[in-house]
């Protein structure tokens, strides 16, 4: 019985945590602050897998920083929404099943951005402006 309460309260806590910093993210991003929404990209410049980073959002350029590693990397210049979808069934057993992937087109060839549908919209505003 102990243990279901601990599990509980440690679920209602990191729950709140999230909820908390995605919050705060969206405060900065309002505020024109950089801030750098979690995703999972692919583009071919970086190989054919789906890495693990964050889109810096902000003054500039978008820029992705990859969790593992220090070397930021510019994103195409010339990078333009061409739609939103979910997951594939092969693509979801990478990615998380919940998460929308928006596909990106540029002189650079197709960029894949997956992010919860949480950071949807910060993504997208992010695309339509540039």
């Amino acid at each position: 019985m102990i243990e279901l309460v601990l599990g509980a309260v440690a679920a209602v806590l990191v729950g709140w945590l999230m909820r908390r910093k995605r919050q705060r993210r969206s405060t900065a991003i309002a505020a024109g602050e950089q801030a750098g929404v979690p995703c999972m990209l692919k583009w071919s410049a970086q190989g054919s897998r789906w890495r693990a980073g964050r889109v810096l959002i902000g003054a500039g350029p978008l820029v992705w920083k990859p969790s593992f590693g220090k070397q930021k990397a510019a994103l195409p210049a010339g990078l333009r929404r061409a739609g939103v979808r979910s997951p594939s069934l092969r693509e979801a057993v990478s990615l998380n099943p919940r998460s929308r992937i928006v596909e990106c087109e540029s002189s650079d060839g197709e960029v894949l951005i997956a992010v919860m549908p949480e950071e949807l919209d910060h993504v997208i505003k992010v695309l339509e402006s540039a």
